[in-house]
């Protein structure tokens, strides 16, 4: 094990750097005098195992990607905003100037696929064990992968439609760990959605029926959820809900109540924590988040949420800027951190908006009362029932931005509802309330440019649009 950290060490030192684009100039001599060490050292089946277990993998996950959404603010911010995070919260087209930075986002997804990638180049070859853990082994890494893309997808490629999604331009797809492999172009939208449910079709047969004791690592149920997920973002619904299903039939389907719980603290580590399907951190999960006033007056004052993750709630009325906090380990300061991967709460929520969105509203009010009843103290909570589909819809809707509030979800939520006209204009205010930023309906912004530090060495990559 002590071997296999300083060989990770290595890598991240002068590999990954390179393969991700973050431009630290070094040479390939230097390069090549540490990377073939490396990968001897991953020989053995256990070896790739162990890999897999890199904790790089459970928090793989961009801080950043809350300081996108609109229900986050930074009551402190000035007119003129001087850092990454803050180029973020503004949407600015670029996160950074220089071109020799780490580009925000973009690195840390395909870092993870680099480990992903390592798997898939070697394992044929490792010793030990049996056919089928190499298979398992395989499979788990092309989920991750696929997983790791989804956000790449969504990120830096317009939200996926039919009709031109051939021609819409998102990421590369990087399937090798060889530096002297040609780095590919920007693969289309609809590529880039095809690798992903090709990758996780393949991988199912192969994928461990139970990953209970161990959350983050791959499973049958896992590649569902994570097909779930990938067809609500491409608005396939019946194909979300199926999936969605299968996910819930195959893994747990139980969801974490809060209502037998006497304080966060009672909240299982995510390691094991059984509404968790597909575990994930983001790299900061520790970072304290200051929710917007307007999506803290729109919580019911009742909500189990509130009480375990925000603090200093008051009388619930939310009029001072930065006052409330959201603390991700609870408000104890204990181990609930939420889970950044796919939930049974999630799963239940996409057949709950599949349902409302096909006028099936007994089924969606069922679905959505399965989360909810486990979120409100069960002496005063009421199902939610409505014969009026738009309602439904909307409190479906609704019941995300809470149920997934700063797990790096909003984001996407808010383009998939943009490009149905649901999002109203947001704005982004300074210290003194004037407004410094705004993402108006329909605007470009809803597509991250690609990083100057890629295009450094990308320079004939077409860049995605800007709203000048």
């Amino acid at each position: 094990m002590k071997k296999l950290k300083t060989m990770k060490k290595n890598i991240y030192k002068w590999f990954v750097p390179i393969m991700l684009f973050v431009f630290v100039f070094i040479s390939c001599d230097k390069y090549l005098d540490i990377q073939p060490k490396g990968v001897r050292l991953l020989e053995t089946i256990e070896n790739y195992d162990q890999w897999l277990n890199s904790p790089d993998l459970q928090i793989s996950l961009s801080k950043e990607l809350n300081l996108l959404a609109d229900n986050v603010d930074k009551p402190t911010i000035q007119n003129l905003t001087t850092s990454g995070s803050e180029w973020v919260y503004t949407w600015q087209e670029q996160f950074s100037e220089d071109v020799k930075a780490t580009p925000l986002i973009w690195a840390d997804h395909y870092q993870s696929i680099y480990y992903y990638n390592t798997v898939l180049q070697g394992i044929d070859e490792a010793t030990g064990g049996t056919e089928q853990e190499k298979e398992s082994l395989k499979a788990e890494a092309l989920l991750g992968r696929a997983f790791e893309y989804l956000y790449l997808v969504n990120l830096y490629g317009k939200l996926y439609d039919e009709n031109t999604s051939d021609e819409d331009l998102a990421v590369p797809f990087v399937t090798s760990n060889d530096l002297e492999d040609a780095t590919p172009g920007r693969s289309t939208v609809q590529e880039i959605y095809d690798y992903i449910i090709g990758d996780i079709t393949t991988a199912i047969p192969d994928l461990p029926e139970d990953n209970s004791e161990n959350r983050f690592r791959g499973s049958v149920a896992a590649a569902y959820s994570v097909l779930a997920r990938t067809y609500l973002y491409m608005g396939n619904y019946s194909l979300a809900a199926q999936n969605a299903q299968l996910a819930l039939n195959n893994g747990s389907n139980t969801v974490l109540n809060y209502t037998t719980m006497t304080s966060d603290s009672e909240i299982p580590v995510l390691l094991t924590r059984e509404e968790a399907i597909y575990a994930r951190f983001n790299i900061s999960y520790y970072q304290e988040e200051i929710p917007a006033l307007a999506f803290l007056q729109s919580f019911d004052p009742t909500d189990l949420r509130l009480q375990f993750y925000y603090t200093n709630l008051g009388d619930y009325s939310f009029t001072t800027r930065g006052q409330t906090k959201y603390q991700p380990g609870g408000v104890s300061y204990g181990k609930a951190y939420p889970n950044w991967g796919t939930s049974v709460a999630e799963m239940r929520l996409i057949l709950a908006e599949v349902a409302a969105r096909e006028n099936d509203l007994s089924t969606a009010c069922d679905e959505l009362d399965l989360v909810r009843k486990c979120r409100f103290p069960s002496d005063t909570y009421v199902k939610y029932e409505s014969d009026v589909q738009e309602e439904v819809l909307q409190k479906v809707l609704d019941e995300r931005t809470f149920e997934f509030a700063f797990t790096g979800m909003r984001w996407f939520d808010m383009r998939r509802l943009d490009a149905e006209g649901r999002m109203e204009t947001v704005n982004r205010y300074d210290a003194l309330d004037n407004v410094i930023a705004t993402l108006s309906p329909g605007s470009n912004k809803y597509t991250l440019q690609i990083p100057i530090q890629v295009l450094y060495f990308n320079p004939d990559w077409e860049q995605n649009p800007t709203d000048e």
